[in-house]
């Protein structure tokens, strides 16, 4: 008789086993390595587009990371007015799979993680391409990332200051708050994201706008600065992948499906030869990132399932170690 059980970890689990954001990046740093190293498959994303019924959508990721032997998919629910029902704009569900037999290990929620992964993701490529002395961070967004990314970014260099503009003034006054608390910076809600980036050393697009709409145009940005944009690019000046001195990406092909910069590629006026290099390829070693004080540096993350498969997969262990989480039955029969 054959019997299949999997581990389900809530919300709740899955927030009390995070690791700390130093640990997550080293986590996450190790699947980028992977990548740049050719040991995944990882398959384009898939999208379920509802936008015009329901303003959202979902998107799908899947992947194997061969250094750790797992693979997952990810579901995210990507709904820009779900703070309208009190609700997070991304709500998401990881299942993580044994690649030799296809049994499912578990299954947890993937919304903290998804905020976690993709901020490690941004502390990475702000370690390897921003100025050692960057001490002005302008973060553009206040979305369930921004946090994320502002503890990472400080934990790879000395910030002196943040300003945080988005939208909504109580979103900005609110993450500031939680900054100066949390991380001790002073943390400065601004209500222009042309204002907030201008002089800063390190510049972070992670807007929750429903169309593209230039928020900061590439002349702003100074030499020596790093721009890290994600997602679809909603707010950033599509001059600022070609004017910059470096692009760097996650995943070049992930990267070809759409956002603001697409028309850029359709158009080939944007090719991989444009690329400088993926973070994966730095980070293994195999390119250098930041070479001198000047140069100016655009890095687009679009987002993609190793990452989320390494950090569900720590956590998934973890959990083993405690004992945390629920058994649930999946089947119990006979071989077939």
């Amino acid at each position: 008789m054959a019997r299949i059980e999997f581990l389900y970890l809530d919300r709740h689990e899955v927030e009390r086993l995070l690791p700390d954001v130093s640990v997550a990046m080293e986590i996450v740093e190790q699947g980028l390595v992977a990548h740049g190293r050719g040991d995944v498959v990882l398959p384009p994303k898939a999208h379920i587009h509802l936008d015009e019924r329901y303003n959202g959508h979902f998107n799908v990721l899947p992947g194997y990371a061969g250094h750790i032997d797992r693979a997952g998919v990810k579901v995210v629910g990507d709904y820009v007015d779900n703070w309208k029902h009190g609700l997070p704009s991304e709500v998401a569900l990881l299942s993580l799979y044994e690649p030799r037999t296809g049994v499912p290990l578990c299954l947890l929620d993937a919304t903290a993680t998804t905020w976690l992964r993709t901020g490690a993701v941004t502390g990475i490529g702000v370690d390897h391409l921003a100025r050692k002395d960057a001490a002005i961070l302008a973060h553009l967004g206040a979305r369930g990332t921004a946090f994320s990314n502002i503890a990472a970014i400080a934990a790879r260099r000395p910030l002196a200051e943040v300003r945080i503009a988005s939208a909504r003034s109580e979103t900005r006054e609110a993450l500031a708050r939680k900054v100066e608390d949390e991380l001790s910076l002073r943390a400065f809600p601004v209500a222009s994201a042309h204002a907030a980036a201008d002089g800063a050393d390190i510049v972070v697009e992670a807007t929750r706008l429903e169309r593209p709409e230039v928020l900061v145009r590439d002349a702003v940005l100074k030499p020596g600065s790093l721009l890290v944009t994600y997602g679809w690019v909603m707010a950033v000046d599509p001059a600022s992948a070609t004017a910059c001195d470096k692009l760097v990406v996650d995943d070049w092909e992930q990267c070809t499906k759409g956002g603001t910069f697409h028309p850029l590629i359709r158009d080939r006026v944007l090719t991989r030869d444009s690329v400088w290099g993926e973070i994966g390829e730095i980070c293994c070693g195999d390119k250098p990132g930041r070479m001198n004080e000047s140069e100016r540096i655009t890095f687009w993350h679009r987002g993609f399932a190793i990452s989320d498969v390494v950090l569900g997969h720590w956590i998934h262990e973890r959990a083993l170690q405690e004992g945390a989480g629920q058994r649930l039955l999946l089947w119990d029969g006979p071989d077939e």
